[in-house]
């Protein structure tokens, strides 16, 4: 891991997710990012670009017994927040924030499971996955595309690309670990791309 930040010696990585709560929107650091939640138009998104912010301070002050206000976080040039101690990579999605951090680079992605046209084949997935995704029994096909975009999801955020294109992208060709959750009423996919998906810890945080 970056730095002198251990996970414990039994996780390659961990991943936390939490239902998104009516936290106050209150300082937080650094401030650069308390600036830029609360420049969020949405009232939605804000809400839950601050809580997955929150969860992050939780996770990383627990599981790297280190005080979060002292860290150095920074934004890249393609958008992504970075801590030079440890890797970490967010999500939020309808109802759940999630967080992984690791000892290599990561990134996650978190999807409600919903209802998807599969017209959107075409842009999320590459010619050999339609081809597989036809041989699917049509009750599948639909989780198989909403499975496969949350997968690319994850290998965009941990690969730091600059745009993200699915269709140009093989999701076997990256190592990933995805679970189907419950929370509250929904069901959601979540999704880690690793560089080993052997010792990934899934876990559920009731409150953040």
């Amino acid at each position: 891991m970056r730095g002198d930040r251990h996970l414990k010696t039994y996780i390659d990585a961990l991943v936390v997710y939490a239902p998104v709560c009516d936290l106050g929107i209150e300082p937080i650091h650094p401030h650069s990012r308390y600036v830029e939640i609360t420049e969020c138009k949405n009232d939605k998104a804000r809400r839950e670009k601050y809580c997955v912010w929150k969860l992050l301070e939780k996770v990383v002050s627990s599981e790297l017994n280190c005080d979060f206000a002292n860290l150095r976080f920074t934004k890249t040039e393609n958008g992504q927040w970075v801590c030079p101690d440890f890797y970490f990579s967010l999500s939020h999605t309808d109802g759940l924030v999630c967080v992984a951090i690791s000892h290599s680079p990561i990134g996650v992605d978190a999807e409600k499971v919903r209802p998807i046209r599969h017209e959107l084949k075409h842009k999320v997935l590459t010619e050999r996955e339609i081809g597989y995704m036809a041989s699917l029994a049509p009750s599948e096909q639909g989780e198989y595309l909403l499975c496969s975009w949350v997968k690319k999801e994850s290998i965009f955020k941990k690969t730091g690309g600059a745009a993200l294109l699915p269709n140009r992208t093989e999701a076997d060709g990256h190592i990933t670990a995805t679970r189907r959750v419950k929370l509250g009423d929904g069901e959601y996919l979540i999704s880690v791309c690793t560089d080993t998906n052997e010792k990934i810890q899934f876990r559920y945080m009731e409150e953040i």
